[in-house]
Parts: C-alpha cells; structure tokens; sequence
C-alpha cells in the first residue's frame, strides 16, 4: 500500500467513473516483472466501469500467502500491463494492473470501454450456461514459461 501512495503512477483512480456490479466470466493475463513466466487467469469481472473493472479469481497460486503480504509482494513481481477479455460481452482491452489482493485484482484499461459495453456487462445475470469454460483447461490458472532464461 505504501508503493502506492509513494509512486502515484501505480495508483488506482477510485473516482474515475461510475461503476456498476457485474457477474461476466472474464480472463485476466499477466506477466511477471521478469518476462519469462506468465498466467492467464479465468475468473469473474464482478465490478466495472468505463475506466476499470475488478476481477475476481479463487484460483490463484497466492491465494494462501498472507492478506496483509499479498499485495505489496506481488506488486514487486507482476509486470502493470495486463489483458482482459470479457468473452461474452465480446470485448478486450489492455490495462494496468492497480491492485492485486488474494482474490482480486483491480485493472484500469488504457482504452476506455464505451457506455452500452459497460452496461451490458453490468446487466449479465449468472448464469451455468453463461460460464466460461475453456476447452483445454490446463492452460489456465498456472504460471507458465514464456521463454527460456
């Protein structure tokens, strides 16, 4: 929290535009400081808005580290840029990653979405059928080598 406050381009703008509950399967990508390893992560965008969004996954692998070590200690090693993609409202974007806890990560797009993608997003109700299941599975929720050293 204290990176935060000292370096103001890793801060996150709660105030930047109206947000809106959501339940839309999303996936998240993010690379490591070091650029050799990576993870896309499935999840749900349970918060959005023009600006951002939050992502929530229960799988990830530092979902046992310690509330209050989490976030400072990923912040040294995910890498700010990010994707996410929202596959049922058939949108991308590329973003910062702005907070990171247990199972959240905060995102601030650096395109904003257009207002009726926001609201679309908002308005998906969870459903079984409005799942996002990929079809190899294994490809996902696991750190991963981009490249060898």
């Amino acid at each position: 929290m204290q990176e935060q406050i000292d370096n103001p381009t890793r801060s996150y703008n709660r105030g930047s535009s109206v947000r809106y509950d959501a339940n839309c399967p999303g996936v998240v990508e993010l690379t490591f400081m070091d650029r050799f390893y990576y993870i896309a992560l499935t999840g749900v965008i349970v918060n959005v808005s023009r600006s951002g969004c939050l992502f929530a996954n229960d799988r990830t692998p530092w979902n046992t580290m310690p509330i209050d070590q989490t976030e400072e200690t990923l912040f040294r090693l995910i890498d700010e840029q990010c994707h996410v993609y929202m596959p049922w409202a058939n949108a991308h974007r590329t973003g910062k990653v702005r907070r990171v806890r247990s199972y959240i990560i905060g995102v601030q797009f650096d395109e904003m979405l257009d207002p009726r993608s926001v609201k679309l997003i908002s308005r998906l109700e969870p459903s079984d059928q409005r799942r996002f299941k990929p079809a190899n599975s294994e490809k996902y929720n696991h750190i991963f080598t981009l490249r060898t050293k």
